[in-house]
């Protein structure tokens, strides 16, 4: 096997909720050398693969393009080429562990990031040798974020209660209890110290805790992954299902546009009080926070 799969700093996954910046993470690590970015691979295999829970869900198929012909009311992705995207039929949870598996020539690592739900639990979806990480984000501010990228590309969920929202949108545990039982998992199971990166503190501080997880990956920091180019030219690199760029182009304002167009890590905003949230967010804020807070407290230190 190549050097990649035997060594697991040069296989890294990022796991994450929902609207947790993810994606602007993976663009920042994008233009790291010798990097094969795979993004939300085994979340295509849950969502929309041949095992995938959009057949069940006629409201979904509606609204989004599902299997391999896109649906022609959606504007393609506006990258200029996408050389590695990948066939949405070919997705099953099985496919996508022999591809993150699979050897990568001429690169000097992997990053991958995926949505911690859709694993479903099972943890022998995970592929092999990977140093599994984790970016975390405050319930204040995903499930806000969460809501409206939900309403604004299916409208018809505009007023049902978070909570009893489908389960292909929002899962059982809401993001946080997936992630922390894969943390839980990754610790005891694989014997690995979980690296958690705190979303309000990379915006605050990226170069301290973009240093201290490059260290920790054995991943060379250096300056220039501070700021890079706007636009999504870089999704040409990246080994993703086309449908994922294609459903981003379905609003205004779609649901990677704002770290498409971002250059840098934006210093984060004042966290919302709970007078400004809406209040049918805050009972699953409340299940939340203290999943939120145990993992909180194992993050990196700015």
């Amino acid at each position: 096997m190549d050097e990649i799969s035997n060594d697991p700093k040069r296989r890294i996954y990022l796991w994450t909720a929902p609207r947790s910046l993810a994606t602007v993470f993976t663009k920042c690590m994008s233009f790291v050398e010798g990097v094969q970015i795979i993004k939300e691979s085994i979340t295509t295999a849950h969502v929309v693969g041949p095992e995938g829970t959009a057949a069940q869900n006629g409201d979904f198929q509606k609204a989004f393009p599902v299997g391999d012909e896109a649906n022609p009311s959606i504007p393609e992705p506006k990258a200029a080429k996408l050389d590695l995207a990948f066939d949405t039929s070919k997705a099953s949870f099985q496919w996508v562990k022999e591809m993150l598996e699979s050897p990568f020539p001429g690169k000097s690592f992997v990053f991958a990031h995926d949505q911690a739900f859709s694993l479903r639990s099972n943890y022998g979806n995970l592929p092999r040798v990977f140093r599994h990480t984790f970016l975390i984000r405050n319930p204040y501010r995903l499930f806000p974020s969460w809501k409206t990228a939900i309403v604004k590309l299916m409208p018809l969920f505009i007023d049902k209660p978070f909570a009893d929202m489908p389960e292909i949108l929002v899962p059982a545990k809401f993001g946080y209890g997936e992630l922390y039982d894969l943390m839980v998992h990754v610790k005891e199971k694989l014997g690995q110290s979980p690296i958690v990166i705190d979303a309000d503190d990379l915006q605050a501080n990226p170069a301290s805790v973009l240093r201290q997880y490059c260290h920790l990956l054995g991943v060379e920091f250096k300056e220039s992954m501070l700021q890079w180019e706007a636009g999504d030219g870089v999704t040409s690199t990246w080994i993703i299902d086309k449908s994922a760029l294609q459903g981003n182009n379905m609003a205004e304002g779609g649901y990677y546009e704002n770290a498409f167009k971002s250059t840098e890590f934006y210093p984060p905003k004042e966290l919302p009080s709970r007078e400004q949230i809406d209040h049918v967010l805050l009972p699953v804020i409340d299940q939340c926070m203290p999943i939120y807070e145990k993992m909180y407290s194992m993050r990196i230190r700015p």
